[in-house]
């Protein structure tokens, strides 16, 4: 075999070039940039990182096991106090998540599963028509079990008659 081509290519150097990626020289900056101007007052740039915390009373190590048997009352407590980080409201809208456990097309598939098998989730499970998606007995289980666990406010179609005596609040209304 002639093979005249690739070694005229490699000597020429064209292959095996490695191309390296020089990246620019950053000076290393000591002082952290902060945005909270108290954060800014009770760092001293002299002392280092975990000092400068520890005044904070915070710990530098947060997962070292030795760190937090230690005492948590900060360093040189009369220099300086502990400094609250954050101030985070609490949410009052509640999440769509919470408002509906299931989607709307999980709520169709399932009701649609249920009416033609009520709670046999193992013959769900083995019909490929009606389960197209071909979700497990466990997931349909789980699915189930949320649909039927859904308050009226959170249901957004009916319940098949097929599982209605499975609603929680269902067994009171039929002894009454």
């Amino acid at each position: 075999m002639v093979t005249h081509g690739r070694d005229r290519k490699r000597r020429a150097g064209r292959t095996g070039k490695v191309k390296l990626n020089i990246k620019k020289w950053h000076r290393f900056k000591p002082n952290p940039i902060f945005s909270d101007p108290r954060m800014k007052q009770h760092w001293d740039a002299s002392k280092s990182a975990s000092v400068n915390l520890a005044n904070m009373g915070l710990s530098a190590l947060p997962n070292d096991l030795n760190n937090a048997r230690k005492s948590t009352t900060p360093l040189n407590q009369t220099e300086s106090t502990v400094v609250e980080l954050f101030d985070i409201p609490e949410s009052d809208k509640p999440s769509r998540r919470s408002k509906f456990p299931l989607d709307a097309d999980d709520e169709k598939y399932i009701a649609k599963c249920m009416t033609k098998w009520g709670d046999d989730y193992s013959r769900m499970f083995r019909d490929i028509k009606t389960n197209n998606m071909q979700h497990t007995e466990t997931q349909l289980r789980k699915m189930g079990s949320r649909f039927l666990l859904l308050a009226a406010s959170q249901r957004r179609l009916p319940v098949p008659e097929k599982v209605m005596d499975l609603l929680p609040g269902s067994n009171e209304t039929n002894e009454s």
